[in-house]
């Protein structure tokens, strides 16, 4: 069957256009989003003790938080009053996440991370637990405590 004569050609290139334009629509979401709290939580204390940029900090945290590393200012004294832990340099590995299994919802999520690492030539082993919240599209850091 022949179904060229269905649609007229100018209504087949403006239907190739729109379903064209939807796909690239729809492949530009934000990759931030599609991230887990536990990865975002891990992000963020990587930039501390590892990467040492506090551009990513400051992305991956809530305004208030932000607003700590930006009074601080350096990689020294955000560890030393933000975090409560200095080190070196660091492994983070996830121990615990509260929240649904699923992460299905948008509500705080507290993850737990054990962070071991060296300071002045010793090994430094302690868990911190990290607040995690919805906002802009994104999970970010709300608050970081001890237990």
């Amino acid at each position: 069957m022949n179904n060229n004569f269905l649609l007229p050609k100018g209504v087949k290139i403006k239907a190739t256009i729109i379903a064209l334009f939807a796909l690239a629509l729809s492949a530009c979401g934000d990759k931030e989003s599609k991230k887990m709290p536990e990865e975002v939580a891990q992000e963020f204390v990587e930039a501390i003790y590892n990467a040492k940029d506090i551009d990513e900090i400051k992305e991956n945290s809530v305004k208030r938080v932000a607003g700590l590393v930006d009074h601080y200012r350096s990689i020294k004294m955000i560890q030393r009053h933000v975090m409560e832990l200095s080190l070196d340099s660091a492994t983070v590995q996830i121990t615990d996440v509260g929240g649904d299994f699923f992460r299905k919802s948008k509500k705080d999520t507290r993850v737990e991370l054990h962070i071991r690492g060296k300071y002045q030539g010793g090994v430094v082993a302690d868990d911190r637990f990290l607040l995690m919240t919805w906002e802009n599209n994104r999970w970010k850091v709300k608050r970081i405590s001890k237990s």
